[in-house]
């Protein structure tokens, strides 16, 4: 396996490149051929026409690529023709027209092919458009098939692109056709590839947890998160950084992303777009993460990308692919072309390009990505023994003389300040320790007496509130859900009913059938409970419980009709935990059913009643209960 690289600044000179390219390729009549296309700052109809004139020079050409997001951020024409020859493996490339809301039906396509095809090595994955929901094709393309490193990048969507002109976009991904919305896949085939996957990031946690709340799905990418700390999500870039939202948001905040802990490895986001305060994210941030801020230094992007380089180094390939993030390329700025002459330096003829976000997956893990270098090797021949790796110290890791750019010093006092709050907090965290362990104590046993007198008030349900916690507390670990924020659903399950305190005893306990008058008064107790908890400061998070463990996901529940993913996911959980309670225990007005019909009733109920997720991990519950205990004895 070889690649040669080709680089032009217009579409005038790549057209005239052709038959350099052409005069390679014919050295070499025999190999598999793909040709990897990456333009920035051509409009279709300009791309269009440089495919005319490619297959007009070498029809049938395989060829494959996407629109960058770098050098049209510049406003300049850049043209990377990379082509890629295997002398024992071939390539399959896939175009994939599709809109929002299809991923399912074209991933499924793409399973079925690598179900059916063997030695499949590697999948490159160029999809456009950011409403797609990319990590959901992922999930059901590589099913079965964990081990399968994929490696991409995103075109810049059309719905965030606003001022290019919709009928001739410069977003688009590339293959025999070029698709402005859908994917394009390639897959790697062969008995003898060897393909290295590497995740390079830089970036560290700083501060505290941020507790979140997930708004609905977001039509400009995979996430939209509604809340952060209980207030509006834009805020928090306000509060910490003094940037509010405009069209240079990204660059004034692209050394400080958000940040996730997912399996092996940390995964950076920046919002893409706000919306009424909402943030909008390109990647999946799942319920029960911690989202923490993060920071980068100039000596350890490069560090990481200088490992990098060495672990590709060990692997000895053939041919080498980068995708890196603009956000690397503005902080590092002149600098930024250290990162990929580490790896240039032993591999001349590879090919890097900016995508709009990285992409990489393998085991279920990583996806969209923000702030991201990924970096892929081919090999087609057996791994050279005694090969001597180049661990000497490029000069350019250390400190660089002159004067500095401001970001360099600024985050390099960040770094050092950052580590002597961690030694601090860690002496404080251990004298307080004792401390907070029996404030949580006495705030349980608390809200424990609050909750067994609200029980108290109705005769046919004592214990209600704390099964319902226990239920809520075991769906959000199965969920995913930290243990703080296991606990924090716990309390809130607890009080979730607090509001009936101010309901007659008389109509709690009735064993006939209500009135509408009366079943007015009791559909009060979620407002009322949220008034008596909302001047708990201590525990902001308990309102939600209360408020809303009556809103049904179709929209028809009280108090305030709220629908789907804009129900607050705290009080969907509780809503599935509150039901199951209520249909298994003994009431005024009949006995507690039986556990077949709990459950038939938990299956009619998903995507009306309940949110299906947490319905369907209610239901896990159930059936693994199969000697019925989860009930009121």
């Amino acid at each position: 396996m070889w690649q040669k690289n080709y680089h032009y600044q217009s579409l005038a000179e790549a057209l005239a490149g052709l038959g350099e390219i052409k005069e390679c390729l014919q050295t070499h009549p025999q190999e598999q051929i793909l040709l990897n296309i990456y333009s920035s700052g051509l409009k279709q109809s300009e791309i269009q026409q440089f495919l005319d004139g490619l297959e007009a020079e070498m029809p049938g050409l395989l060829r494959v690529g996407i629109s960058e997001y770098a050098a049209s951020w510049e406003h300049t024409v850049s043209l990377k023709i990379n082509v890629l020859c295997a002398e024992k493996s071939r390539f399959k490339v896939l175009s994939l027209p599709c809109q929002p809301g299809r991923e399912a039906k074209v991933a499924q396509s793409v399973r079925k092919l690598l179900d059916t095809t063997e030695y499949m090595r590697a999948m490159a994955l160029y999809p456009v458009n950011c409403a797609m929901n990319v990590t959901e094709f992922l999930q059901i393309a590589t099913q079965d098939h964990g081990d399968l490193p994929v490696f991409g990048s995103m075109a810049r969507s059309l719905l965030v692109n606003t001022a290019q002109d919709e009928s001739d976009p410069m977003s688009f991904a590339i293959a025999q056709e070029l698709v402005v919305s859908g994917f394009v896949v390639v897959l790697f085939i062969g008995a003898e590839l060897r393909v290295h996957l590497n995740y390079i990031l830089g970036w560290r946690p700083i501060g505290r947890e941020l507790q979140f709340t997930l708004g609905p799905r977001s039509p400009y990418g995979e996430t939209s998160v509604r809340l952060i700390d209980g207030r509006p999500a834009e805020e928090i870039f306000q509060k910490y950084l003094g940037v509010s939202w405009d069209e240079n948001f990204v660059r004034n905040v692209w050394a400080f992303p958000l940040m996730v802990h997912r399996g092996k490895r940390d995964i950076c986001f920046l919002p893409i777009k706000s919306s009424a305060g909402t943030l909008h994210f390109s990647g999946r941030i799942y319920a029960g993460e911690t989202l923490r801020f993060s920071y980068c230094t100039r000596e350890e992007i490069l560090e990481a990308s200088f490992a990098g380089s060495q672990r590709l180094q060990a692997f000895q390939p053939e041919a080498v692919m980068l995708s890196l993030c603009l956000n690397r390329v503005g902080f590092l700025g002149d600098e930024a072309h250290l990162e990929w002459d580490f790896f240039r330096t032993h591999y001349p003829e590879l090919v890097f390009f900016h995508g709009n976000y990285e992409i990489a997956w393998r085991y279920g893990e990583g996806g969209v990505l923000n702030s991201a270098f990924v970096v892929v090797g081919f090999r087609e021949s057996a791994k050279r023994l005694g090969v001597e790796i180049d661990r000497s110290v490029p000069a350019s890791l250390g400190r660089t003389h002159g004067v500095q750019p401001l970001r360099n010093l600024v985050s390099h006092f960040f770094h050092e300040m950052t580590n002597e709050l961690v030694h601090f907090q860690h002496n404080l965290e251990t004298a307080v320790a004792a401390k907070a362990r029996a404030n949580e104590r006495l705030s349980l046993h608390v809200v424990e007496t609050l909750a067994e007198a609200i029980d108290a008030k109705d005769t046919y349900t004592k214990g209600h509130s704390g099964r319902v916690a226990k239920y809520a507390k075991e769906i959000a670990k199965r969920a995913g859900y930290s243990r703080k924020q296991q606990e924090s659903i716990y309390m809130m399950g607890l009080l979730h009913d607090v509001g009936k305190i101010g309901v007659p005893d008389t109509l709690i306990n009735k064993p006939g059938k209500l009135t509408s008058e009366e079943y007015s008064i009791i559909k009060n107790h979620p407002v009322l409970g949220a008034k008596i908890l909302k001047n708990i400061q201590e525990m902001p998070l308990l309102v939600t419980g209360a408020r809303w463990h009556h809103e049904r996901y179709d929209g028809k529940g009280y108090p305030d009709n709220l629908q789907g993913e804009g129900i607050p996911e705290q009080a969907r959980i509780i809503a599935v935990a509150d039901a199951y309670d209520a249909m298994t225990s003994n009431r005024s007005y009949r006995k507690a059913l039986p556990q077949s019909t709990v459950r038939a009733e938990i299956v009619k109920g998903l995507g009306t009643q309940f949110d299906p997720r947490f319905g369907s991990i209610m239901l896990q519950m159930i059936d693994e209960d199969v000697d019925y205990h989860m009930r009121e004895l």
